[in-house]
């Protein structure tokens, strides 16, 4: 169904309205489509067909990519425009496939082609589009980039009248816009070349809370239009909870949640359940389909096939399917039929995300579109009825939009000299300079983006033959020459005008080969050293923060503790405790914001005053309302939105000091890791914790409070940015960040796997670089906000966001300590994972080889054995060899036998069966299980048994073994 469809048969336009200004053909076509036109086509059509340029707001289902359309649809039927005259751009490939099948049917009617065009469109097609190119083109945004460097594609693209970006919100808060941004700056600059006009540009997004910084990003002079859905978006917040037996312990607050949402999914015919992060998307749909074997649902998120989720798209259209569990996969506009609820698991931590989600509900104009939020916890209550009340008001944060990026700016530099073979670099400047994340670029900047391009033999810097007469002859600077030139005064008007960028070979494949700004994520398969089962995966990135042997983290819905790290794998034991493991979905959580936190400090303030009363204008359930009230109540005295309350305290042994702070994920951050910082000298290291509402610092001793708190209270605006630029450096968050701008730099290739020390060395290098400051940029602009927080600051020193001390750790404040996450499993009792270990111990398939006659005397499980004596022979030396391998060891043993000449390998290979054969004749069955341990040799094996343990002591001592050796693995010979 397209856009703003509704049921029943159109019995034509209304009078006067903005279809009437299409030409006769569209118009025709319109009346097959749609009764009449919806808000947003009566106010956008006229504004595109007069040639403004618009940015479009409005949810889904609104009919407002037909809005961008139709005027088009409409200059297509009134001029011969040659081809390519529309290019449509979308951010994600899904939506290239989702769009043309819409606009395949009006094409097929008016007459014109459209095909797209993106990364895995086959050669085939690709010179198609080069030699009879389409009318429309709908591509992505890095797509454009490669369009823009071949001879014949620069033709058509130069024909270029109308572009549309497709779900601006999504590109405008990342690099991927900073790119875009940049290329259609080099498209128009090609489009002026051929004598043509800039192109009319229609933006297309969700509501957004500054559509202003929006529709400047990709256009000037933008008209914005806006419509929202408002009082058609019902929320509540809830809680569930069941009447459970008196004898029933084992229900646990997830499994309640777990009921209400296959209740709910019974009860609808479609719906969508967004989850936060694909770990928890892949762990709800584990637990339905394990409770609810009957219930048609799919899981849909990213990291899934293109193949998997189209098939879950096309059965959930199909009504083959009642649910989708998914994430921010389904935000976008992908058509998948109607759905008539959302329920989101755990808050969406930003308003512009719920109103994205619950807008798929009702996906036609007119209907009302529903929802509810599952509050997971006590702070999760509390953000959950802020957003749902902001969301039904309209109300929305602001989106970030991201600012100047010397990695893409390297890319559009080597792009644009593949364009002209030569590129100025006062050319470089003045493209890049017209996009608007780059209104503040400096030539210095170019400049030192060019010197590193050339130091990797990319590209490399000449003075033009008119700069001779100046002394500067054409030739290949060196480095030095460079950074001497940009400390001179002067030097941009006297020399910067006549220095070119030359291509060099390799720069074909730096630029073919970092056209995504989209890091490559390398992922760790994560086995349980208990049942050696593959239980998860963890990225990189995570690995990167918090890996390494000792480290406990959360996965798949347990706790595990890292025994091995390896090349591609990580070998974990299962964790009774959860306490202090990190969740591996951590870093995807998206930040709350600034606007947010504070009207949650307001609410939590006024619950804590008014109790109930204060919950009347939140759409909540009376069960998430005596959450609130409950939690509000423990508290002994609430710190509000404009306060910072510092409480310190020990908690199961450990000192903390824990500032209240509802200042959002970011601002909280950025205050955090300034003070770490400015005490690292005088404490080493502070355990840091930062999230919305509170920032924790767990200290050496209960007395460093007071330092904190000083740092804190005495901590300067001015100083802020260089106190982070200072210590971030040494972090691990920032050798990763580096890690993935040297790539996009190309002085690292793509596909390398760089180690720590080698990393360290590359930063050391490029220390002060633009390589380096570009990864310190990152940071800034996605993980802190030092301008909120400086503001923060200085309402502090003004007396506007009050400052307290106190003695003792709140309930709030041990709630941020000990937070708990959703979809956790229960801790699995030891004598759970003992027995899964037990079993794959005596389950281990082996044969017992002869040494002495080289039968196969027995094949076979370990715990299945119980005869201990060649049947062909009489001997009882038998060695215990992996089913695998039973006919390479006889094959040995049979040259040892026979005396035959062997390899230092073989030899050793031999003893260790013969001494593994002595140890089977003195311990029988209990040596086979000590041989059937992983890494455990016969040296091992001997010591073990030794100890004289039976049972489940001898499993235990196995079990610590492998262990030890995973730990020690590199330096271990004993096999």
């Amino acid at each position: 169904m397209a856009d703003g469809k509704t049921k029943g048969t159109p019995k034509g336009t209304e009078k006067g309205s903005a279809f009437d200004l299409l030409h006769e053909e569209v118009r025709s076509l319109v009346k097959e489509r749609f009764r009449s036109p919806t808000p947003i086509q009566r106010m956008v059509i006229p504004e595109v067909m007069a040639g403004r340029n618009v940015l479009i707001l409005s949810e889904t289902g609104s009919g407002k990519t037909e809005s961008a359309l139709l005027p088009i649809f409409d200059r297509m039927q009134r001029e011969s425009l040659p081809p390519i005259s529309t290019l449509y751009m979308t951010p994600l490939r899904s939506l290239n496939r989702d769009l043309l099948g819409r606009i395949t049917w009006w094409s097929q009617k008016l007459g014109f082609d459209v095909s797209v065009r993106h990364g895995d469109t086959p050669q085939y097609e690709r010179t198609m589009h080069a030699q009879n190119p389409p009318d429309m083109m709908i591509s992505t945004p890095e797509t454009l980039q490669a369009l823009l460097t071949g001879k014949l594609m620069r033709a058509h693209l130069a024909n270029i009248r109308f572009i549309v970006v497709d779900e601006v919100h999504e590109l405008v808060a990342g690099k991927r816009g900073v790119q875009l941004s940049v290329g259609l700056e080099r498209l128009k600059k090609l489009i002026r070349a051929a004598g043509g006009k800039d192109p009319q540009i229609v933006c297309l997004s969700a509501t957004v809370g500054n559509p202003n910084d929006v529709a400047g990003y990709f256009m000037r002079d933008a008209k914005v239009v806006n419509t929202e859905k408002g009082e058609r978006v019902r929320l509540t917040v809830v809680a569930p909870a069941t009447a459970k037996a008196a004898d029933d312990e084992t229900e646990t607050d997830a499994k309640r949640r777990i009921d209400f949402i296959a209740s709910a999914i019974e009860k609808k015919q479609s719906m969508l359940v967004f989850t936060n992060t694909r770990e928890a998307a892949e762990r709800l749909s584990s637990r339905l389909k394990s409770s609810r074997p009957d219930l048609p649902v799919q899981t849909h998120h990213s990291s899934l096939s293109r193949e998997v989720r189209m098939k879950a798209e096309d059965e959930f259209k199909a009504g083959k399917l009642k649910a989708l569990l998914c994430t921010s996969s389904l935000e976008l506009g992908i058509d998948i039929g109607l759905v008539d609820f959302v329920i989101q698991y755990g808050s969406p931590r930003q308003v512009s995300k719920m109103l994205q989600r619950v807008g798929r509900a009702g996906h036609s104009l007119g209907r009302t579109s529903e929802g509810v939020i599952i509050a997971t916890g006590v702070d999760d209550a509390f953000e959950s009825a802020v957003i749902a009340k902001m969301a039904i008001e309209g109300r929305m944060e602001p989106c970030r939009v991201y600012g100047q990026s010397l990695d893409v700016l390297a890319h559009q530099a080597v792009g644009m000299s593949m364009e002209l073979w030569e590129a100025p670099l006062a050319e470089i400047l003045e493209t890049t300079a017209k996009a608007a994340p780059f209104h503040a670029l400096r030539s210095r900047d170019v400049l030192d983006v060019c010197a590193v391009l050339q130091k990797a033999g990319y590209a490399w810097l000449n003075a033009k033959e008119d700069a001779k007469a100046d002394g500067h002859e054409e030739r290949m600077m060196k480095m030095e020459e460079i950074v001497t030139l940009a400390r001179q005064a002067g030097w941009e008007k006297s020399l910067f005008p006549k220095l070119v960028l030359k291509r060099r070979k390799p720069a074909f494949s730096y630029y073919f080969g970092n056209l995504t700004t989209i890091p490559d994520v390398k992922s760790y398969k994560v086995f349980d050293i208990v049942s050696r089962q593959n239980v998860g995966t963890l990225d990189a990135e995570f690995v990167s923060l918090h890996g390494g042997p000792g480290a406990e983290f959360i996965v798949n819905g347990h706790g595990w503790r890292m025994i091995e790290v390896a090349e591609d794998r990580i070998l974990a034991e299962p964790l009774h405790s959860y306490d202090a493991a990190i969740p591996a979905w951590e870093g995807e959580l998206i930040p709350v914001p600034y606007e947010v936190a504070q009207e949650v400090g307001m609410l939590r303030a006024a619950v804590k005053r008014d109790g109930k009363a204060a919950l009347k204008d939140y759409p909540v359930s009376p069960e998430a309302a005596k959450m609130m009230v409950d939690a509000a109540q423990k508290h002994e005295r609430m710190p509000g939105a404009d306060e910072l309350s510092l409480e310190y305290g020990l908690l199961e042994g450990d000192a903390y000091l824990v500032v209240h702070s509802c200042f959002g994920s970011l601002v909280n951050e950025t205050l955090g890791r300034a003070v770490s910082s400015l005490l690292a000298s005088k404490f080493g290291s502070i355990g840091l914790k930062a999230d919305a509402y509170r920032i924790v610092f767990r200290l050496g001793d209960i007395t460093q409070w007071r330092d904190v708190a000083a740092v804190l209270r005495g901590l300067e605006p001015g100083i802020l940015r260089q106190a982070l630029e200072l210590s971030l450096p040494d972090t691990d968050l920032f050798r990763w960040r580096f890690s993935h701008v040297a790539r996009r730099f190309g002085i690292i290739s793509r596909d390398a796997d760089v180690g720590k020390p080698y990393l360290k060395k590359v930063i050391e290098a490029y220390r002060g670089s633009p390589v380096f400051r570009e990864a310190l940029n990152e940071l800034f602009q996605e993980k802190l906000d030092v301008e909120r927080a400086s503001d923060v600051l200085r309402l502090m020193t003004a007396g506007k966001v009050k400052v307290s001390e106190s003695a003792g750790l709140s309930y709030f404040a041990r709630l941020g300590i000990l937070k708990r996450y959703e979809l956790v499993g229960e801790p699995r009792p030891e004598h759970e994972i003992f027995a899964i270990f037990r079993e794959r111990i005596l389950g281990t398939k082996i044969g017992l080889v002869c040494t002495n006659c080289t039968n196969v005397a027995y094949m076979g499980t370990v715990g299945e054995a119980d005869a201990f004596e060649c049947r062909r022979c009489g001997s009882r030396l038998l060695a215990s060899v992996p089913l695998k391998r039973v006919q390479e060891a006889k094959a040995l043993l049979e040259n040892h036998v026979k005396k035959k000449a062997m390899t230092a390998e073989e030899r050793a290979i031999v003893d260790r069966l013969l001494a593994g054969s002595y140890l089977v004749v003195a311990s029988g069955a209990d040596a086979l299980k000590v041989l059937a341990g992983r890494g455990i040799g016969p040296s091992t094996a001997g010591r073990i048994l030794a100890r004289m343990s039976h049972g489940d002591g001898l499993l235990r001592d196995i079990l610590e073994a492998e262990k030890s050796y995973a730990k020690t693995r590199r330096f271990w010979q004993d096999r």
